[in-house]
């Protein structure tokens, strides 16, 4: 029996073939795909807590100390002062110093009413010009002693004050090194204050990490182990400066939220996520398929790309595999090859 060969009409050929090419896009449609992210690693640096700001307290002058205000770990008060020295020497300079002043002008205000009647004598030829010109020359150094003896006052008043070692209100001391009846002499070093209102805790970063760290929206987390709590941070300051031994910059955070103990030595623990310099990406376990112990995945393309498995981790949607390959790069779609 001779076979029947059957031909299909021009039209309809093209048909079919317009049919599968549309079948076959439907079904690359309903592929799931995936974009491959950086695979980061999260280093943690540690530091201290310390005082936004430190101050040592000197005397300015030499004296006995007659009263310490506050001890360590005190607040100084509104006034500002932390010890006194005696100043009872200073104080009957001062009186001295007044009671010449009002013996001098009493003189003036003599002299003054002398220069007055001698001048209207002058001028009706009843005084020589010579006795004027004493008593003017009499009364100018009057005042040019005054003027001195004021001077003289300044100075003991500012001597007297610096008899009060002071130190900013509202700080803390935290260093003292006098007691009551001790002599200290000009220039001593007698205490510390500092100024725990705003903790700053002090990192040395890579210029890498800095970058990471500006570059957070919400600004940075400090984890605090010996609180067992997790605080809001901020870049306090950044140093300008370059050390060539670290090659890293010098950047203070400052504690946002209220802690208690607020106070300096708590550990602050810093946590930065950097991308792997491995060139990994982090991918879902549903872009990846395991044959024969080989790991593969499937580019947007259809290629199937062999990969390497560097760890596990957790995205902000599920679990995420890090992995390898010379051939992927984040920004890449890969194909969702099972269900979730």
């Amino acid at each position: 029996m001779t076979g029947t060969t059957f031909r299909v009409p021009g039209r309809l050929s093209l048909y079919l073939v317009a049919l599968l090419a549309a079948t076959w896009a439907v079904a690359e449609a309903d592929v799931a795909l995936v974009t491959a992210e950086a695979a980061v690693r999260q280093i943690t640096l540690t530091g201290f807590t310390r005082p936004r700001a430190e101050l040592p307290l000197v005397a300015e002058t030499s004296g006995r100390v007659v009263s310490v205000a506050q001890d360590i770990g005190e607040v100084i008060g509104k006034g500002g002062v932390f010890a006194r020295l005696d100043d009872t020497f200073i104080r009957l300079e001062l009186e001295e110093i007044e009671v010449q002043q009002e013996r001098l002008r009493s003189q003036s205000s003599y002299d003054q009413r002398e220069v007055e009647r001698y001048t209207e004598l002058a001028r009706q030829n009843n005084a020589s010009a010579a006795q004027l010109d004493t008593l003017e020359q009499t009364l100018r150094d009057s005042g040019h002693e005054l003027r001195a003896l004021d001077v003289k006052r300044k100075v003991l008043r500012e001597r007297l004050a610096r008899t009060r070692i002071r130190a900013p209100a509202g700080w803390w001391v935290t260093g003292r090194s006098l007691e009551p009846g001790q002599w200290v002499r000009e220039g001593e070093h007698v205490g510390e204050a500092a100024d725990f209102s705003t903790l700053i805790v002090p990192f040395a970063l890579t210029p890498e990490q800095y970058a990471v760290l500006m570059e957070a929206e919400d600004g940075a987390r400090l984890r605090l182990p010996d609180l067992q709590r997790e605080v809001a941070a901020s870049v306090y300051r950044t140093n300008p400066g370059f050390d060539p031994v670290t090659r890293k910059i010098a950047v203070d955070l400052e504690i946002r939220d209220r802690i208690e103990p607020h106070r300096g030595g708590l550990r602050a623990q810093l946590s930065l996520p950097l991308p792997e310099r491995t060139g990994a990406v982090m991918l879902p376990p549903a872009a990846v398929d395991r044959s024969y112990e080989e790991l593969w995945v499937t580019r947007e393309d259809g290629k199937r790309l062999q990969v390497m498995l560097l760890g596990k981790g957790e995205g902000s949607d599920g679990e995420r595999w890090r992995l390898a390959s010379p051939d992927i790069a984040p920004g890449q779609r890969f194909r969702l090859l099972r269900e979730r």
